[in-house]
């Protein structure tokens, strides 16, 4: 009997390793990312090097998530958090930063729920380091309405408008299939917005402004 439950034991365990694949997770010279510097201004070019720094979380999903909403959160649309990348020397590149697990290719990152063979589809948010440096972060400051003008944090965030599709999920030890790429069901370059919120001094001014108005008018009666 013991014998029964240590195999039944050691099949399961077997089972769970397997209950996770690998993706690739950075993108290449001809999906960049851009940015505007300012609220207002256009977005830089694909070849130049957006200003600070980035981070940018993965989101899986079932094949039949087709595409994902660019004005809330992914996680409310059905898509689950998968992993997190940041951005590189190389203007508008993103680099996942992880090896899998028998230390090998660099940025095959691990996804929890798809096992290799299966297929699923994969979206993309990125945000400036303003905003903080995990998705949680940048989760609570879109929720949060800050990219309004309610709190004190202006920052840069985007969500990709296009998902990768069907993309087949690897083994460990690969080779791993990208997300990002120019041909149906790839995610190309995408730009972020930057959104600013009044500065303290705008608010200072406001307020004297306001102050004026009032003794002006006392005066006057």
């Amino acid at each position: 009997m013991k014998k029964l439950l240590t195999i039944a034991a050691l099949a399961g365990a077997t089972g769970l390793s397997f209950g996770q694949g690998y993706v690739a997770f950075n993108n290449s010279s001809s999906t960049r990312f851009s940015t505007n510097s300012a609220a207002g201004q256009s977005f830089v070019t694909a070849t130049a090097k957006p200003i600070g720094s980035y981070y940018f979380a993965l989101f899986a999903g079932p094949t039949t998530l087709t595409n994902i909403s660019t004005s809330v959160d992914p996680t409310l649309n059905g898509w689950t958090y998968v992993a997190i990348a940041t951005n590189t020397a190389q203007g508008g590149r993103l680099d996942g930063n992880n090896f899998d697990s028998t230390g090998g290719s660099f940025n095959a990152v691990q996804t929890p729920g798809f096992a290799g063979g299966t297929t699923a589809d994969f979206a993309i948010a990125g945000w400036s380091s303003s905003i903080g440096n995990t998705w949680s972060q940048a989760q609570a400051w879109w929720a949060n309405g800050t990219h309004a003008g309610s709190a004190a944090v202006g920052g840069t965030f985007g969500i990709a408008p296009t998902v990768a599709d069907n993309v087949i999920i690897a083994n460990a030890g690969g080779p791993y299939n990208g997300i990002f790429g120019t041909g149906p069901g790839q995610i190309a370059g995408w730009g972020l917005t930057y959104y600013t919120i009044p500065e303290p001094t705008g608010f200072a001014l406001a307020g004297l402004g306001a102050a004026a108005m009032l003794i002006f008018r006392r005066r006057k009666q």
